[in-house]
């Protein structure tokens, strides 16, 4: 929006639009004054606005401002990335984009690192931040050096920060899921919410927690033995990902089983089962177990039952293939035929 203000027999024009900084000069009549500010709106409308000088002076929160709510939308980012950005708002956002070379990005690595930060944590930052700069420089035409990134983790590389996350091989036994099951399963627990058989569903299925508390009765087709999964997580798109996966073997009847109470076929939220889990962990001793470790069971014991690697990502919602190599844990006794 344009201002006009007369000082001294000169006019004194202002731009102000959100996601650019404030840009003002002065002329010696009104009609020099609009016809600017029109000029700068205009460009700005169709993203041509490229004044360098005066663009180098954004601060960054304005860029991840603007991108939370034009890339964003109504919907929003998962909490994972929408966390993430605040935190980078929070880090970054004073900092000129004119000032965002790979050096200060290697300040801000090193002070997360001194934070208690993991590599695998910097290395997602450092992912969210370049979608803010590529977004910046692409799409609204701003000046910025989305490069900084891909030369600050060239840097972290040199400098030994490890931003691999370490593959997680983590199966229960036996005997832990007997104790879990009886543990859940015992007499003077409520049975209000029956963790046994969300814990066998999971295994069953290979879906993830979110999942498992999300599906829904009108979503599931008798006849065919399938379910419809709304919104499965995809590293490229947010929402939008509906999946129908088969209901193999024991999942099926578990979900047959359930009492029609609600829409939801597990109506428990996400977060009271990953609060009590841990607890259940800790009471019967076993060690280093997380709920999702279910989904990765699961996922291996499908390989073992002879499935293919296509069949599998079916069930399991896998995007890469490559993803899935990990979860097949070959041993050299299983290649031995009776």
């Amino acid at each position: 929006m344009a201002s006009f203000v007369k000082r001294s027999g000169s006019w004194y024009a202002t731009v102000r639009r959100k996601g650019y900084p404030s840009i003002s000069k002065t002329f010696p009549n009104k009609a020099l004054a609009q016809e600017w500010a029109r000029g700068i709106e205009q460009s700005m409308d169709a993203s041509k606005f490229s004044d360098a000088r005066i663009l180098s002076d954004i601060p960054l929160k304005v860029l991840i401002s603007r991108y939370i709510e034009d890339v964003g939308g109504q919907d929003g980012f998962g909490k994972n990335k929408s966390a993430t950005l605040v935190s980078l708002r929070s880090y970054l956002g004073e900092v000129l984009i004119g000032n965002l070379t790979s050096d200060r990005i290697m300040e801000f690595v090193q002070d997360r690192i001194r934070l208690g930060a993991g590599g695998v944590t910097i290395a997602i930052d450092l992912t969210y931040l370049k979608q803010v700069l590529d977004t910046a420089k692409y799409l609204w035409k701003i000046p910025v050096n989305p490069e900084a990134v891909s030369e600050a983790r060239i840097l972290m590389r040199y400098a030994g920060v490890n931003t691999r996350s370490k593959e997680r091989n983590r199966r229960p036994t036996e005997e832990e899921l007997t104790k879990l099951y009886a543990y859940f399963d015992a007499p003077t627990r409520r049975k209000t919410i029956p963790y046994t058989d969300i814990i066998k569903f999971a295994i069953a299925s290979a879906m993830r927690l979110g999942e498992i508390t999300r599906i829904r009765w009108c979503d599931l087709n008798e006849a065919e033995r399938t379910i419809l999964i709304s919104d499965r997580k995809d590293p490229k798109q947010k929402s939008g990902n509906d999946q129908v996966v088969p209901l193999l073997g024991e999942a099926f009847d578990i979900v047959m089983r359930q009492p029609r109470s609600s829409d939801r076929i597990f109506p428990v939220h996400e977060k009271t089962i990953s609060s009590v889990f841990p607890r259940a962990c800790q009471a019967l001793g076993i060690d280093d177990l997380r709920f999702h470790d279910f989904r990765h069971e699961g996922v291996s014991r499908l390989f073992e039952q002879g499935y293919r690697i296509e069949q599998v990502a079916l069930v399991s919602g896998h995007k890469s293939w490559e993803n899935l190599k990990r979860y097949t844990q070959l041993k050299a006794r299983d290649l031995h035929r009776n």
